[in-house]
């Protein structure tokens, strides 16, 4: 029977699993041609990297290897800069005009109706945190992987950022950014009973709940898009990138 842990060999991962495989390839720290039989282990201590943040993104492909019913056809002509165009247009504007939004009508709601519903005290302290979370993934993004996207294509080259030089390091971190993100969206449905609104809800009780239904909707897109789309391409393209040099 597979097992997935430290001592498992990158053939055996293939043999097990296309999703976990790609996911390794993206973190930068096995490349077409390299040994397979090392071990996830021996991977990580090459890179000084701890095999335990390698195997929650491994597991996470894993277990979400089925096909999903998110429809992102409209990015398969883009080029790669065109794609984080898409996402930072669809998505990343998206998030900084509508959190503030949200943020105001929590604060609002939960003094109003916190009587009656005690768990809207626990909406609003999660989605202050993860309002918080985003703004520092949206910066993280755009300064580390979406900078090294745009230098492939336009310079053929990447400058190094706080990340290094390879677009495994930036991808690592927004697989795990967007792992925490799904769990705190679950919180939240079960804090709001998935967005249903109450029969004392107010005007403005009402359009925080809608908001959040639509900023459920764009953050489900948005991270299907990067972990689909943007990532396997990004690491595709630079390792054409170097086998071409």
């Amino acid at each position: 029977m597979f097992e997935l842990n430290s001592e498992t060999r990158v053939t055996d991962l293939k043999a097990q699993s296309e999703a976990m495989m790609d996911a390794l390839i993206t973190t930068g720290i096995f490349r077409e041609g390299d040994d397979p039989d090392k071990t996830i282990n021996e991977l990580c201590m090459g890179f000084a990297l701890n095999p335990l943040i390698i195997l929650n993104a491994l597991a996470r492909a894993w277990e979400t290897e089925e096909p999903s019913t998110i429809d992102v056809s409209e990015l398969d002509d883009l080029t790669l800069v065109q794609v984080v165009e898409n996402i930072e247009s669809l998505h990343h504007v998206y998030l900084r005009e509508t959190l503030p939004v949200i943020g105001a009508l929590i604060d609002r709601v939960a003094v109003v109706h916190g009587g009656r519903d005690d768990r809207l005290a626990e909406v609003h302290k999660l989605l202050t945190k993860m309002s918080a979370d985003l703004e520092t993934h949206l910066l993280h993004e755009e300064d580390a992987l979406f900078a090294m996207v745009r230098d492939m294509e336009t310079d053929g080259a990447i400058k190094p950022t706080r990340c290094g030089d390879a677009v495994g390091g930036p991808i690592l971190c927004m697989e795990n950014d967007h792992e925490v993100m799904r769990e705190e969206l679950e919180k939240l449905h079960e804090l709001t009973d998935n967005f249903a609104e109450p029969e004392y809800a107010c005007m403005k009780y009402r359009k925080l709940l809608q908001l959040l239904r639509d900023f459920n909707q764009n953050t489900v897109v948005h991270m299907h898009k990067e972990d689909k789309v943007l990532f396997p391409r990004a690491v595709k393209a630079q390792a054409a990138l170097r086998k071409g040099s």
